[in-house]
């Protein structure tokens, strides 16, 4: 038995043998920070990484984590022994200024070194200035509007030219002329330029959350970017959208539910009616004492008249605003 003891630790003592003679990936990032010194503002950086496998086995990249404003657009998921492998990564310049410092972290099967820190660095310089620099909706549908202008200048001095722009929205005009002398930002030299947005009337209700493209001729700088923000309200509107009872038993009726109706609009208005479309459901409509024509309490109410079974209408709330005269409030339920 004593003879057989030292092959029997032979035996156990193979397999790790075997995993040392394997080897392992070995992860060394070949430039793992890049400067790109000063950057248009506006402009997008480009770089694509290079991270080397200097071990003995195939090296896996399990996750990449982009710094805010920071976009890697792919990357080698294995990259094989003495092999290169790259991540090719983004960086938008439009809301930032000054130096910046971007960082990617790369997290792989290299036990030794799990987690690679990449970066990227620049100083944004704005070598275009715009006033005010955005554009800034808080709109109801149908109400007058006048376009938001920005002026455009040379930071540098140098002359350059606004050659296109470009809407991110059809329900938005941009136009562009050279900018008037009640226009110009009086400490800039040179040519200026105006940039107006209007947007339409009857631009659908829902947030904004896009950018203006600007194109230039100016030597440094090619484009700017404005954003456009801020929000399309309806001329009025029901608080919740729509109003589902659920299952109810009909025990439990009469039972009420209290909405809220919002006038958006400048002017107030009046609500004639409140139809309910069902038998059994009833409404009632009261103003606000702090805000009339612009604020309403409505009291929906099921009451033990209700039919058993599911019910599915359309609440309709009739007002003396000419360009919306009916808003619509969708109820269902189950009455048992």
């Amino acid at each position: 038995m004593r003879r057989l003891l030292p092959v029997y630790f032979l035996l156990m003592l193979a397999p790790a043998a075997n995993l040392l003679a394997q080897g392992a990936p070995k992860a060394v990032p070949v430039e793992p920070v890049k400067n790109f010194e000063i950057i248009a503002r506006g402009e997008v950086i480009e770089h694509t990484f290079e991270i080397k496998n200097d071990g003995d086995t195939p090296l896996e990249i399990t996750n990449v984590r982009p710094a805010c404003g920071c976009t890697v657009v792919e990357y080698d998921k294995t990259i094989a022994p003495g092999k290169i492998g790259r991540l090719a990564a983004k960086v938008d310049t439009t809301d930032f200024h000054g130096p910046i410092s971007k960082s990617i972290a790369v997290f792989t099967s290299d036990v030794d070194n799990p987690k690679l820190q990449l970066v990227v660095r620049a100083t944004v310089k704005p070598y275009i200035g715009a006033l005010p620099g955005y554009v800034r909706y808080i709109y109801v549908q149908g109400e007058d509007l006048r376009p938001i202008g920005q002026t455009l200048w040379a930071e540098d001095g140098e002359e350059f030219k606004v050659t296109n722009v470009t809407k991110p929205y059809d329900y938005v005009d941009v136009s562009f002329r050279e900018a008037n002398e009640s226009e110009r930002n009086p400490d800039a030299p040179g040519k200026q330029w105006r940039v107006e947005v209007l947007l339409h009337k009857d631009a659908p209700v829902g947030a904004l959350r896009e950018y203006v493209q600007i194109q230039l001729d100016h030597p440094k700088q090619k484009a700017v970017k404005i954003p456009i923000s801020g929000f399309v309200r309806p001329r009025q509107h029901v608080t919740p959208q729509e109003v589902d009872f659920g299952k109810l038993e009909t025990a439990s009726l009469p039972l009420r539910r209290k909405l809220h109706f919002t006038n958006f609009i400048t002017a107030p208005i009046e609500v004639a009616e409140v139809e309910t479309g069902y038998n059994g459901m009833t409404a009632e409509i009261t103003p606000s004492e702090k805000q009339p024509g612009h604020r309403f309490n409505v009291m929906l109410t099921l009451g033990p008249d209700m039919p058993k079974g599911p019910f599915d209408t359309v609440v309709r709330i009739r007002t003396n605003d000419s360009k919306n005269p009916v808003v619509e409030l969708p109820v269902k339920g189950v009455v048992n």
